[in-house]
Protein backbone atom coordinates (compact mmCIF):
# COMPACT_ATOMS: atom_id res chain seq x y z
CA UNK A 1 0.00 0.00 0.00
CA UNK A 2 1.34 3.42 -0.93
CA UNK A 3 1.99 5.84 1.97
CA UNK A 4 -0.54 8.31 3.34
CA UNK A 5 0.04 10.80 6.13
CA UNK A 6 -1.36 14.33 6.44
CA UNK A 7 -5.04 14.79 5.46
CA UNK A 8 -5.15 18.58 5.60
CA UNK A 9 -8.32 19.11 3.57
CA UNK A 10 -10.23 16.39 5.42
CA UNK A 11 -9.54 18.03 8.78
CA UNK A 12 -11.06 21.30 7.57
CA UNK A 13 -14.37 19.79 6.48
CA UNK A 14 -17.60 19.84 8.47
CA UNK A 15 -18.69 16.59 10.06
CA UNK A 16 -21.28 15.86 7.36
CA UNK A 17 -18.71 16.48 4.60
CA UNK A 18 -16.15 14.33 6.42
CA UNK A 19 -18.67 11.50 6.30
CA UNK A 20 -18.99 11.86 2.51
CA UNK A 21 -15.18 12.08 2.19
CA UNK A 22 -14.79 8.78 4.09
CA UNK A 23 -17.36 7.06 1.88
CA UNK A 24 -15.48 8.17 -1.23
CA UNK A 25 -12.14 7.21 0.31
CA UNK A 26 -13.22 3.71 1.28
CA UNK A 27 -14.63 2.99 -2.18
CA UNK A 28 -11.74 4.42 -4.18
CA UNK A 29 -9.20 2.68 -1.96
CA UNK A 30 -10.79 -0.58 -3.11
CA UNK A 31 -10.74 0.67 -6.73
CA UNK A 32 -14.51 0.91 -6.92
CA UNK A 33 -15.47 3.38 -9.63
CA UNK A 34 -19.02 3.94 -8.37
CA UNK A 35 -19.78 5.12 -4.86
CA UNK A 36 -23.27 5.07 -3.38
CA UNK A 37 -23.11 8.03 -1.02
CA UNK A 38 -25.57 8.28 1.84
CA UNK A 39 -26.11 11.95 2.56
CA UNK A 40 -28.85 14.47 3.18
CA UNK A 41 -29.27 16.44 -0.09
CA UNK A 42 -30.42 19.46 1.93
CA UNK A 43 -27.00 19.54 3.62
CA UNK A 44 -24.72 18.11 0.90
CA UNK A 45 -25.13 19.54 -2.62
CA UNK A 46 -23.76 18.32 -5.94
CA UNK A 47 -21.24 21.19 -5.78
CA UNK A 48 -20.18 19.95 -2.33
CA UNK A 49 -19.47 16.52 -3.81
CA UNK A 50 -17.12 18.05 -6.38
CA UNK A 51 -15.28 20.01 -3.71
CA UNK A 52 -14.98 17.00 -1.39
CA UNK A 53 -13.68 14.91 -4.29
CA UNK A 54 -10.95 17.48 -5.02
CA UNK A 55 -10.06 17.55 -1.31
CA UNK A 56 -9.70 13.77 -1.37
CA UNK A 57 -7.52 13.88 -4.50
CA UNK A 58 -5.15 16.50 -3.06
CA UNK A 59 -4.96 14.71 0.30
CA UNK A 60 -4.16 11.34 -1.27
CA UNK A 61 -1.52 11.35 -4.04
CA UNK A 62 -1.66 7.56 -4.01
CA UNK A 63 -5.09 7.92 -5.71
CA UNK A 64 -3.32 8.89 -8.94
CA UNK A 65 -5.74 6.69 -10.90
CA UNK A 66 -8.67 9.02 -10.22
CA UNK A 67 -9.64 11.51 -12.91
CA UNK A 68 -10.06 14.80 -11.00
CA UNK A 69 -11.87 16.52 -13.85
CA UNK A 70 -14.32 13.81 -14.98
CA UNK A 71 -17.03 12.41 -12.75
CA UNK A 72 -20.79 11.76 -12.95
CA UNK A 73 -23.30 12.41 -10.16
CA UNK A 74 -26.73 10.81 -9.95
CA UNK A 75 -29.32 11.86 -7.36
CA UNK A 76 -30.85 9.10 -5.20
CA UNK A 77 -33.63 9.25 -2.59
CA UNK A 78 -31.14 8.91 0.25
CA UNK A 79 -28.11 10.57 -1.33
CA UNK A 80 -26.10 10.29 -4.52
CA UNK A 81 -24.38 7.92 -6.90
CA UNK A 82 -20.89 9.26 -7.58
CA UNK A 83 -18.94 7.73 -10.47
CA UNK A 84 -15.37 8.46 -11.53
CA UNK A 85 -13.77 7.51 -14.84
CA UNK A 86 -10.49 5.97 -13.69
CA UNK A 87 -7.44 6.86 -15.75
CA UNK A 88 -5.97 3.36 -15.66
CA UNK A 89 -7.04 -0.29 -15.65
CA UNK A 90 -6.84 -2.52 -12.60
CA UNK A 91 -3.78 -4.25 -14.03
CA UNK A 92 -2.06 -0.94 -14.70
CA UNK A 93 -2.83 0.30 -11.17
CA UNK A 94 -1.24 -2.78 -9.60
CA UNK A 95 1.84 -2.34 -11.77
CA UNK A 96 2.13 1.40 -11.05
CA UNK A 97 1.65 0.85 -7.30
CA UNK A 98 4.49 -1.65 -7.27
CA UNK A 99 6.80 0.59 -9.28
CA UNK A 100 6.03 3.65 -7.14
CA UNK A 101 6.56 1.81 -3.86
CA UNK A 102 9.81 0.32 -5.12
CA UNK A 103 10.98 3.78 -6.22
CA UNK A 104 10.11 5.30 -2.84
CA UNK A 105 12.07 2.58 -1.04
CA UNK A 106 15.09 3.08 -3.32
CA UNK A 107 14.93 6.86 -2.78
CA UNK A 108 14.72 6.44 0.99
CA UNK A 109 17.61 3.99 1.10
CA UNK A 110 19.82 6.21 -1.06
CA UNK A 111 19.09 9.71 0.22
CA UNK A 112 17.56 9.48 3.71
CA UNK A 113 19.47 8.67 6.90
CA UNK A 114 17.84 7.99 10.26
CA UNK A 115 19.60 10.90 11.99
CA UNK A 116 18.44 13.50 9.45
CA UNK A 117 16.05 16.23 10.57
CA UNK A 118 12.75 16.77 8.74
CA UNK A 119 14.31 19.84 7.10
CA UNK A 120 17.26 17.82 5.79
CA UNK A 121 14.89 15.15 4.49
CA UNK A 122 12.80 17.85 2.81
CA UNK A 123 15.89 19.28 1.07
CA UNK A 124 16.78 15.78 -0.16
CA UNK A 125 13.27 15.36 -1.62
CA UNK A 126 13.40 18.80 -3.22
CA UNK A 127 16.84 18.16 -4.71
CA UNK A 128 15.81 14.76 -6.06
CA UNK A 129 12.83 16.21 -7.89
CA UNK A 130 14.55 19.26 -9.35
CA UNK A 131 17.35 17.06 -10.65
CA UNK A 132 15.15 14.36 -12.18
CA UNK A 133 11.93 16.07 -13.38
CA UNK A 134 11.34 18.22 -16.46
CA UNK A 135 8.36 20.56 -16.81
CA UNK A 136 6.14 19.21 -19.59
CA UNK A 137 5.39 22.35 -21.59
CA UNK A 138 4.68 20.39 -24.78
CA UNK A 139 1.80 18.35 -23.36
CA UNK A 140 -0.13 21.29 -21.92
CA UNK A 141 0.24 23.21 -25.20
CA UNK A 142 -0.99 20.32 -27.35
CA UNK A 143 -4.43 18.85 -26.51
CA UNK A 144 -3.64 15.51 -28.15
CA UNK A 145 -0.42 15.16 -26.14
CA UNK A 146 -2.23 16.18 -22.96
CA UNK A 147 -4.76 13.36 -23.47
CA UNK A 148 -1.93 10.92 -24.15
CA UNK A 149 0.22 12.04 -21.21
CA UNK A 150 -2.54 12.29 -18.60
CA UNK A 151 -0.03 11.41 -15.87
CA UNK A 152 1.41 14.94 -15.97
CA UNK A 153 -1.25 15.87 -13.38
CA UNK A 154 -0.52 13.05 -10.92
CA UNK A 155 2.40 11.35 -9.20
CA UNK A 156 3.20 9.08 -12.16
CA UNK A 157 4.42 12.01 -14.26
CA UNK A 158 7.26 13.16 -11.98
CA UNK A 159 8.18 9.80 -10.45
CA UNK A 160 7.92 7.41 -13.41
CA UNK A 161 7.84 9.41 -16.65
CA UNK A 162 10.01 12.22 -15.18
CA UNK A 163 7.90 14.90 -16.90
CA UNK A 164 4.94 16.71 -15.38
CA UNK A 165 3.28 20.03 -14.62
CA UNK A 166 2.84 21.81 -11.30
CA UNK A 167 -0.08 19.74 -9.96
CA UNK A 168 1.67 16.46 -10.62
CA UNK A 169 4.92 17.76 -9.14
CA UNK A 170 3.15 19.00 -6.00
CA UNK A 171 1.41 15.62 -5.61
CA UNK A 172 4.71 13.77 -6.03
CA UNK A 173 6.39 16.00 -3.43
CA UNK A 174 3.60 15.21 -0.98
CA UNK A 175 3.75 11.47 -1.69
CA UNK A 176 7.48 11.34 -0.89
CA UNK A 177 6.92 13.52 2.18
CA UNK A 178 4.18 11.10 3.28
CA UNK A 179 6.62 8.22 2.88
CA UNK A 180 9.26 10.10 4.94
CA UNK A 181 6.63 11.18 7.53
CA UNK A 182 7.04 14.90 6.87
CA UNK A 183 3.92 17.01 7.34
CA UNK A 184 2.99 18.38 3.93
CA UNK A 185 -0.02 19.18 1.76
CA UNK A 186 -0.85 20.47 -1.71
CA UNK A 187 -1.80 24.14 -2.20
CA UNK A 188 -4.01 25.13 -5.12
CA UNK A 189 -3.83 28.80 -6.12
CA UNK A 190 -2.84 31.16 -8.89
CA UNK A 191 0.21 32.92 -10.26
CA UNK A 192 0.77 36.63 -10.09
CA UNK A 193 2.69 37.16 -13.29
CA UNK A 194 2.17 38.33 -16.84
CA UNK A 195 -0.50 35.61 -17.07
CA UNK A 196 -2.35 36.84 -14.00
CA UNK A 197 -4.92 34.33 -12.82
CA UNK A 198 -3.20 31.23 -14.24
CA UNK A 199 -3.87 28.22 -12.04
CA UNK A 200 -0.93 26.81 -10.10
CA UNK A 201 -0.15 24.23 -7.41
CA UNK A 202 2.66 23.97 -4.88
CA UNK A 203 3.08 22.74 -1.27
CA UNK A 204 3.16 23.84 2.33
CA UNK A 205 5.33 21.89 4.78
CA UNK A 206 5.29 22.05 8.57
CA UNK A 207 8.64 22.02 10.34
CA UNK A 208 9.01 22.53 14.09
CA UNK A 209 5.46 23.91 14.38
CA UNK A 210 5.96 26.49 11.61
CA UNK A 211 4.56 26.44 8.06
CA UNK A 212 6.56 27.12 4.88
CA UNK A 213 5.74 27.39 1.17
CA UNK A 214 7.65 25.10 -1.19
CA UNK A 215 7.31 25.38 -4.97
CA UNK A 216 9.41 22.65 -6.57
CA UNK A 217 8.04 23.51 -10.03
CA UNK A 218 9.49 27.01 -9.92
CA UNK A 219 12.85 25.64 -8.79
CA UNK A 220 13.13 23.50 -11.93
CA UNK A 221 15.71 24.79 -14.40
CA UNK A 222 15.56 23.87 -18.08
CA UNK A 223 18.56 25.82 -19.36
CA UNK A 224 22.01 24.31 -19.89
CA UNK A 225 23.57 26.66 -17.38
CA UNK A 226 22.29 25.81 -13.90
CA UNK A 227 20.12 22.78 -13.20
CA UNK A 228 19.29 23.44 -9.55
CA UNK A 229 17.69 26.28 -7.60
CA UNK A 230 16.44 27.10 -4.11
CA UNK A 231 14.40 30.20 -4.93
CA UNK A 232 11.17 28.70 -3.57
CA UNK A 233 12.29 26.37 -0.79
CA UNK A 234 10.55 27.31 2.48
CA UNK A 235 9.31 30.84 1.89
CA UNK A 236 7.01 32.79 4.16
CA UNK A 237 3.78 34.42 2.95
CA UNK A 238 5.45 37.78 2.36
CA UNK A 239 8.11 36.42 0.01
CA UNK A 240 5.97 34.08 -2.06
CA UNK A 241 3.18 36.65 -2.45
CA UNK A 242 5.42 38.47 -4.91
CA UNK A 243 4.20 36.05 -7.60
CA UNK A 244 1.79 33.53 -6.00
CA UNK A 245 -1.80 33.97 -4.84
CA UNK A 246 -3.99 31.68 -2.72
CA UNK A 247 -7.03 31.75 -0.45
CA UNK A 248 -5.83 32.98 2.95
CA UNK A 249 -8.96 31.54 4.58
CA UNK A 250 -8.30 27.98 3.38
CA UNK A 251 -4.58 27.77 4.13
CA UNK A 252 -2.56 28.47 7.29
CA UNK A 253 -0.23 31.44 7.65
CA UNK A 254 3.47 30.95 6.90
CA UNK A 255 5.35 33.53 8.95
CA UNK A 256 8.77 32.04 9.67
CA UNK A 257 12.05 32.02 7.74
CA UNK A 258 13.87 29.78 10.23
CA UNK A 259 13.99 26.92 7.72
CA UNK A 260 14.26 28.98 4.58
CA UNK A 261 17.14 27.41 2.67
CA UNK A 262 19.31 30.52 2.35
CA UNK A 263 18.51 31.72 5.87
CA UNK A 264 19.22 28.34 7.46
CA UNK A 265 22.67 28.01 5.90
CA UNK A 266 23.48 31.76 6.08
CA UNK A 267 23.86 32.06 2.32
CA UNK A 268 23.64 35.86 2.13
CA UNK A 269 25.71 38.77 0.93
CA UNK A 270 24.69 42.41 1.22
CA UNK A 271 27.23 44.20 -0.99
CA UNK A 272 29.19 43.49 -4.20
CA UNK A 273 32.43 43.55 -2.20
CA UNK A 274 31.33 40.51 -0.19
CA UNK A 275 30.73 38.33 -3.25
CA UNK A 276 34.37 37.35 -4.06
CA UNK A 277 35.16 36.33 -0.50
CA UNK A 278 31.96 34.32 -0.16
CA UNK A 279 32.63 32.41 -3.40
CA UNK A 280 36.31 31.84 -2.64
CA UNK A 281 35.43 30.46 0.79
CA UNK A 282 32.92 27.98 -0.62
CA UNK A 283 35.35 26.82 -3.31
CA UNK A 284 38.12 26.31 -0.77
CA UNK A 285 35.69 24.13 1.22
CA UNK A 286 35.37 21.90 -1.87
CA UNK A 287 31.94 23.08 -3.07
CA UNK A 288 31.34 22.92 -6.81
CA UNK A 289 27.74 24.18 -6.57
CA UNK A 290 27.32 27.54 -4.89
CA UNK A 291 24.19 29.56 -4.18
CA UNK A 292 23.60 32.76 -2.25
CA UNK A 293 20.99 35.47 -1.93
CA UNK A 294 21.74 39.16 -2.42
CA UNK A 295 20.12 40.76 0.62
CA UNK A 296 19.71 44.32 -0.68
CA UNK A 297 19.00 46.12 -3.95
CA UNK A 298 20.45 44.08 -6.81
CA UNK A 299 23.48 45.63 -8.55
CA UNK A 300 23.97 45.51 -12.29
CA UNK A 301 24.46 42.02 -13.71
CA UNK A 302 27.84 42.98 -15.18
CA UNK A 303 29.12 43.95 -11.73
CA UNK A 304 27.92 40.64 -10.28
CA UNK A 305 29.63 38.77 -13.13
CA UNK A 306 32.92 40.58 -12.41
CA UNK A 307 32.70 39.75 -8.69
CA UNK A 308 31.96 36.08 -9.44
CA UNK A 309 35.05 35.87 -11.63
CA UNK A 310 37.11 37.65 -8.97
CA UNK A 311 35.97 35.16 -6.33
CA UNK A 312 36.87 32.16 -8.48
CA UNK A 313 40.34 33.56 -9.20
CA UNK A 314 40.87 34.37 -5.52
CA UNK A 315 40.16 30.86 -4.24
CA UNK A 316 43.31 29.06 -3.13
CA UNK A 317 44.04 25.61 -4.56
CA UNK A 318 40.98 25.80 -6.84
CA UNK A 319 41.90 24.65 -10.34
CA UNK A 320 38.73 25.83 -12.04
CA UNK A 321 38.52 24.76 -15.68
CA UNK A 322 35.19 26.49 -16.38
CA UNK A 323 32.15 27.83 -14.56
CA UNK A 324 28.51 28.63 -15.24
CA UNK A 325 26.34 31.08 -13.36
CA UNK A 326 22.72 32.20 -13.18
CA UNK A 327 21.31 35.42 -11.71
CA UNK A 328 17.62 35.40 -10.72
CA UNK A 329 16.74 39.05 -10.34
CA UNK A 330 13.20 38.76 -8.92
CA UNK A 331 14.31 36.55 -6.00
CA UNK A 332 17.85 38.01 -5.70
CA UNK A 333 19.39 34.54 -5.92
CA UNK A 334 22.71 33.75 -7.58
CA UNK A 335 23.89 30.27 -8.61
CA UNK A 336 27.33 29.09 -9.71
CA UNK A 337 28.47 25.71 -11.02
CA UNK A 338 32.20 25.06 -11.21
CA UNK A 339 34.01 22.34 -13.17
CA UNK A 340 37.43 21.70 -11.68
CA UNK A 341 40.49 20.60 -13.59
CA UNK A 342 41.33 16.95 -13.10
CA UNK A 343 44.83 16.06 -11.82
CA UNK A 344 47.34 15.09 -14.53
CA UNK A 345 47.90 11.72 -12.81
Amino acid sequence: MLPEYVKYYYERLSQSKKDVYRQMYNAFREHEKRVRIKADPSRITVEDLGYIFRCLYNDTPSFYYLNPSLYIVGVLPDGYMFENKFLYTEEQIRDFDQRLLQGLEIFHGKYIQEEMSDFEKEVAIHDYLINTVTYDTESIEDYNLEKKHKEIYNTLGPLLRKKAVCWGIACAFKLICDFCRIKCFVVVGNLRSENDGEGHAWNIVRLQDENYHVDVTWDLRTSDTISFAYDYLNLNDHLIKLDHFWDDIVYPSCNSLEYNYHHRYKLYVSSPEQIPGFIAGKLEQGNNYITFKYASKMPEKELIREKIQEGILRAENCTCREYLYSIVENTHNIYIKVTRQQPAF
